[in-house]
């Protein structure tokens, strides 16, 4: 009996050892593979992923203000959040691979260690895995779970057209209920990217049906229910709403469908409004809803914006300001939906203004819509700015045209009045000062203390009084940032680069009576006062240019053509000489072509062709095409400007004048006219007599007030009537005097001062040893490096954009100007070639992408690492500009680190000078040569290929 038992034991372990084998195929070894597999590896690592999953969607914090997103949001700190269970997961589901190669479920296992790599944000690697089960597992279920999981991958990678093909490849499948419910949810969420609402609508309803778990299922209606009252289909959101809550769902879903029920629900008489208003009652009365009583508020307000009740739904969004709540942001959608009452309904813009600046400052920066909200804070930001300085002017004028004595006893009676608020304030802040501690927690945690002049609302949940303190501010202070010591530091200046400005000690206020505060804040107003005719003058320009802007915020930015045509039309009654008048006449004639008023139209139309025939503007009138063919005009006009400018710098002013005529008689209203004609200047201070270079010098100072060229012509007139003074000019044209190097071409004497240009001469060789005057020498310090020995160079900031690139059409409109320059003969101009421009030139012209270079000695221990010391301190200091640091070989024994890309200049040339503070990586450095400095894209591959370091710091100190 021992025997036979002993055999059995002996056959049962032969058994088992056959089965352990991976290699086998037998039942046993299938059996024992499927059966340690599934129990051993998958189902463990399967309860963990089911973990997971549910924490992402727990720890998601849901914005039920807009649509829901199909999947949790997934992000660094959130895959941070389950490392450990996501190493867990990987490490359980590799037993069956390894150990359990012949077991089923070994693409479940794989599709598992594909998720976790997905959860931890290893897209590359998850998408190989799901590739592999496609093109491996012999089952078809597990090819379409891999195959929704690699669309998913695809989209977070941002291949959204290999996600499309694997959608269009499942297409043709059919599907298990599982896969399908995913794949419709994978569809849904590939096209909200697209921002295809029909496409999300029909996926997310074909989804329905293949939900097993209920609050599952009533998460993707409310999404459904969400995107049919966005695209005003009520009666379909009306019934998944009310399906959601025959479900039992969780209690925010619920909350939330039987809130947005009120918004669906039909109107057809006084019984459905008188229902619906009893129905948002008895949600805010019940306890349950205390935390959500702002939201419950906030959708009262928009069931009254329905029935156009505009003062009704302001009054209950400033409830739901005042009121406290749980719901994420709920305070920017009531500041936001406040500010589209104001700006859509009533048209207050100016309290539109101050709504949406508080929306921005709370509006989350991820959510959509909050671009669409800085805009429009912006726009009013300045429609508020310009209609403020409308008023304050025209209050100040009035004013300054009283009598002495009626002046300053408004302004006392104005001083006592604010002196009394003074003092109200003052006897408030002690009051409230004695409060119980328990009001004063009830006030830190939110609640509203009442009081007379802001109607219960707490000062700083007062959007209007915010905004309005904020104008007070920067009209008193100036746009100054947050920072310490703001009130004693220079305007202007930041960070560790700011120096402390020594100011004056103010008495303080409350060391000074209430006659001596009101004396001070009369004489506080008399500064304000245009009391002198320059002021006055100052003042009435300042209003004048408000209206001119604020006509084309009404215009271009409101789309309120009413308000923009009496905007317009009373600057000219107001100003009929303005400066803006012919922008205005054309604004007008494009307005009233818009409201079909054909004889007002007319009416602008004879005016911009009476008094301004030879404007673009009248240009525009007869042909609409006319700013495309002119941008095109300019770029040639660009052209023949660089061979002129070229010639000028061969010193061949022959064919650079003629160059010179040819452009300014084709292309009349060209946008570089004032360079056009300095460069005409530059020219006759060579060839001509001083005579003629006065009468032109006033000519362009006349002709071009705000050109960027001013200064050096009211330099240049400066010499000349030094020069005069002193008996100096020249009488005659400037002698040409031959050079030594045989075959050269002619050149003036001397070659490089322009103001000895205009002086007396008396022979060549004197004019070639002539001294430059202190005058000359500081103009040519200014001239760019590429042009440092030639003489009067225009400035760099008004180099020739570059060929292609778009004129603004503002630089399009402005009135044609003649020519300072005789007409060249057009049979010579025709025979003018352009000689070639140096492509490789640095020029300073607006770039996408600026980078900070770095030029250091190889070998030297102080640099030793600065690579990751740099890496290191980006992220510490510019987390935010995502900047790469590369480092190459630069020339034979020195190397170049390079940061980019900073898409501001001034940023990049922040981050040069902070290298010279201790924290940079080579702020402490001493003893060692080394250069830092900043480039432009452009401007960096000219400095790879020419490798000519010294002109570029030459140029970069010179122009930066």
């Amino acid at each position: 009996m021992n025997n036979k038992l002993l055999h059995l034991l002996f056959f049962i372990s032969g058994l088992l050892l056959i089965a352990c084998s991976a290699e086998r195929n037998n039942p046993v070894s299938k059996t024992y593979h499927n059966t340690t597999a599934r129990y051993n590896g998958y189902f463990l690592a399967k309860e963990k992923m089911s973990v997971v999953e549910a924490g992402l969607q727990a720890q998601m914090q849901y914005d039920y203000n807009q649509v829901l997103p199909v999947y949790p949001t997934l992000d660094s700190s959130a895959s941070k959040a389950f490392t450990a269970d996501l190493e867990d997961v990987l490490k359980k589901a590799s037993y069956p691979i390894q150990y359990h190669k012949n077991s089923k479920w070994v693409d479940n296992s794989y599709i598992l260690v594909g998720k976790a790599n997905y959860y931890q944000m290893k897209f590359a690697e998850a998408a190989r895995t799901f590739k592999y089960v496609n093109s491996t597992s012999k089952n078809s279920d597990d090819r379409h779970e891999a195959l929704v999981w690699l669309m998913r991958t695809f989209i977070k990678m941002g291949e959204m057209d290999n996600a499309l093909q694997v959608s269009e490849l499942l297409r043709k499948e059919r599907l298990n209920r599982d896969n399908a419910r995913e794949l419709y949810l994978a569809r849904a969420h590939y096209y909200s990217l697209l921002q295809d609402t029909t496409a999300v609508i029909s996926n997310l309803d074909l989804s329905l049906p293949n939900f097993k778990e209920k609050d599952d299922q009533s998460r993707a209606r409310f999404m459904l229910a969400q995107l049919y009252q966005l695209t005003g289909q009520n009666k379909e959101a009306y019934r998944q709403y009310s399906k959601i809550l025959r479900k039992n769902p969780p209690y925010d879903l619920g909350f939330f469908s039987r809130l947005n029920l009120g918004q669906v629900s039909e109107l057809a008489d006084k019984r459905d409004k008188e229902r619906i208003a009893g129905y948002y009652e008895k949600l805010l009365k019940d306890d349950k809803n205390t935390e959500y009583r702002d939201k419950i508020y906030y959708e009262m307000a928009q069931f009254e914006l329905r029935q156009q009740n505009y003062d009704k739904a302001l009054s209950l969004l400033e409830k739901s300001l005042r009121t406290p709540g749980a719901i994420q942001n709920q305070k920017a959608y009531s500041y936001v939906s406040a500010g589209e009452i104001y700006f859509d309904n009533l048209n207050k813009y100016d309290l539109a203004a101050a709504y949406y600046d508080s929306a921005a400052q709370v509006f989350p920066q991820g959510a959509p819509g909050y671009e669409a909200v800085v805009e429009r804070r912006d726009i009013l930001a300045d429609f508020a700015n310009q209609y403020s300085i409308i008023q304050t002017q025209d209050s100040l004028q009035r004013l300054a045209r009283l009598s002495e004595s009626e002046r300053n006893a408004y302004l006392q009676q104005l001083a006592q009045q604010q002196e009394e608020v003074r003092q109200q304030e003052a006897t408030k802040q002690l009051q409230q000062n004695d409060l119980p501690q328990e009001n004063n927690r009830n006030r830190r945690n939110g609640e509203a203390i009442k009081d007379n002049n802001n109607g219960g609302v707490w000062y700083f949940d007062n959007p209007v009084a915010m905004a309005s303190a904020r104008a007070e501010f920067t009209r008193r202070w100036g746009d100054r940032p947050l920072q310490d010591f703001w009130r004693i530091r220079n305007r202007g200046e930041t960070g560790n680069e700011a120096q402390i400005a020594q100011a004056p000690a103010e008495a303080p206020e409350n060391q000074m009576s209430a006659e001596e505060r009101s004396q001070a804040l009369v004489q506080g107003f008399l500064t304000d006062i245009p009391l002198t005719n320059v002021a006055l003058a100052q003042s009435e320009k300042m209003v004048e240019d408000a209206y001119f802007r604020l006509a084309n915020i009404y215009s271009q930015n409101l789309q309120d053509q009413a308000k923009a045509i009496q905007s317009f039309e009373e600057l000219l009654r107001r100003y009929p000489h303005t400066e803006h008048a012919a922008d205005a006449y054309y604004s007008l004639y494009l307005l009233y072509g818009k409201a079909d008023d054909k004889a007002q139209q007319q009416v602008y139309y004879a005016k911009i062709k009476q008094q301004f025939p030879n404007t673009t503007y009248a240009r525009l009138l007869d042909d609409s095409d006319f700013l495309s063919k002119n941008a095109a005009d300019n770029l040639r006009a660009h052209e023949l400007y660089d061979s002129a400018y070229s010639y000028y710098e061969a010193q061949e002013f022959s064919k650079a004048t003629g160059v010179i005529n040819s452009l300014i008689s084709q292309y009349p209203l060209n946008d570089i006219r004032d360079k056009v004609a300095f460069l005409g200047i530059m020219i006759t201070a060579r060839t001509e007599k001083p005579e003629e270079l006065r009468l032109k010098l006033d000519r362009f100072i006349s002709a071009y007030p705000g050109s960027p060229l001013l200064q050096q012509a009211n330099q240049l007139l400066s010499t000349y009537q030094e020069l005069e003074q002193k008996n100096q000019l020249r009488k005659d044209a400037p002698v040409l005097h031959a050079t030594i190097a045989q075959g050269t071409t002619p050149i003036l004497a001397p070659k490089e001062k322009v103001s000895t240009e205009i002086a007396t001469v008396t022979t060549p060789e004197q004019a070639i040893n002539a001294d430059v005057s202190k005058a000359e020498t500081t103009n040519t310090e200014k001239l760019n490096p590429e042009q440092k020995d030639k003489a009067a160079a225009l400035p760099e900031e008004n180099k020739v954009k570059p060929t292609g690139e778009a004129v603004k059409p503002k630089q399009q409109i402005a009135e044609a100007e003649e020519g300072v320059t005789e007409p060249a003969d057009s049979a010579k101009a025709s025979e003018i070639t352009a000689p070639p421009v140096d492509p490789l030139a640095y020029k300073v012209a607006e770039d996408s992408a600026y980078y900070f270079v770095l030029i250091y000695p190889n070998g030297e221990s102080a640099f030793k690492n600065v690579k990751p010391k740099f890496e290191k301190y980006n992220s510490t200091y510019y987390k935010k500009q995502n900047l790469t640091v590369d480092s190459l070989a630069f020339s034979g024994d020195k190397s170049m680190l390079v940061i980019q890309s900073f898409n501001d200049l001034a940023l990049a040339q922040s981050f040069n000078i902070k290298q010279k503070a201790p924290q940079s990586p080579i702020g402490r450095i001493r003893g060692v040569d080394f250069v830092t400095f900043v480039i432009s894209s452009a401007n960096y591959q000219k400095l790879l290929q020419k490798n000519d370091l010294d002109v570029y710091l030459t140029f970069f100190k010179n122009n930066y």
